[in-house]
């Protein structure tokens, strides 16, 4: 065995010394990275708890309207009145279940990783007035007023080769927001444009815009601005969080703009579906024609 002198010892120990203060460094930053990712989940199963907890309420809610006025029609269909006011309680009842459970399902879908684009070409002003016929009971509930401002030519305008289920989506999504959080007689703006095979639609209301705080979370899952006893809105915060990532699929992005309680705009953009060949179907407000011979379209 070799000697060392007094120098070449003390630079071994330096040297063993770095080496120990560097796994020592090392596994410091792995237990850090264990700990964030166990504080991740933790909050993951947190937020996914509570998720099931709300969506309970939002589903079974609807339901048991929808039961017990279903009963109180068929007991006294004799009433004209009473008819069509419960028939239109039933209707918006409905109507929340559906959109609620077309988000849950198009989340899920999502989650599994099974989402694959359907490209069709579609009629995005056909699409955005069938969205707003279909919320209309909600805009007159809250006395609102909404403008659709097409731009483009016609051509252009009445034809995007996309996905149209899922782009109707994305577009009730901001339009449901968009009444849920305006004020009682405010306006919703709506603009549609296609530019270099790309579509952009904006959505604007007149509520009390949204807290700067609040913009780095407003796409995550299951967050919402209000919370348990404050929480003033219907909706579980799934519907931003299901936007974003379907843009994310289809390569389109979502941005936001809210000066200071002057409402909010929302701005999404997609570049058309490239395909091998033409889309082979035609897409009216999300409903698919496979074209047939001359004499019509075959519906699917």
């Amino acid at each position: 065995m070799d000697i060392l002198s007094d120098d070449e010892l003390i630079a071994e120990l330096k040297k063993r010394f770095d080496q120990t203060k560097q796994a020592l460094y090392d596994v410091k930053m792995i237990s850090k990275k264990l700990e964030d990712v166990n504080h991740k989940l933790q909050l993951s199963e947190q937020v996914k708890s509570n998720f099931v907890s709300h969506m309970k309420n939002e589903i079974n809610n609807p339901l048991s309207c929808i039961l017990g006025m279903s009963q109180q029609l068929s007991s006294n269909a004799s009433d004209p009145a009473m008819v069509a006011s419960v028939a239109s309680l039933i209707h918006t009842e409905a109507f929340s279940l559906d959109f609620q459970l077309r988000n849950i399902f198009a989340a899920a879908e999502l989650e599994s990783g099974d989402t694959v684009l359907q490209p069709s070409l579609m009629d995005i002003n056909t699409m955005i007035t069938s969205s707003i016929e279909s919320f209309q009971h909600l805009i007159t509930e809250k006395n609102l007023s909404v403008h659709f401002s097409p731009n483009g030519d016609e051509k252009q305008r009445l034809r995007f080769k996309t996905d149209a289920d899922r782009l109707s989506l994305v577009f009730a999504n901001l339009l449901s927001n968009a009444i849920e959080f305006n004020q009682d007689g405010g306006q919703i703006t709506i603009h549609a444009d296609i530019l270099d095979n790309t579509l952009t639609m904006s959505v604007t209301d007149t509520g009390f815009g949204i807290n700067m705080a609040e913009l780095d979370r407003l796409f995550d899952r299951f967050v919402q601005g209000e919370h348990g006893m404050r929480k003033s809105h219907k909706g579980h915060g799934l519907g931003l969080s299901i936007t974003q990532a379907v843009l994310d699929l289809m390569q389109g992005t979502v941005s936001v703009t809210s000066p200071a309680n002057k409402g909010a705009t929302f701005t999404i953009s997609i570049p058309e579906l490239q395909t091998d060949g033409d889309a082979d179907a035609f897409s009216v407000d999300g409903n698919d024609f496979l074209f047939g011979d001359d004499d019509g379209l075959e519906a699917f």
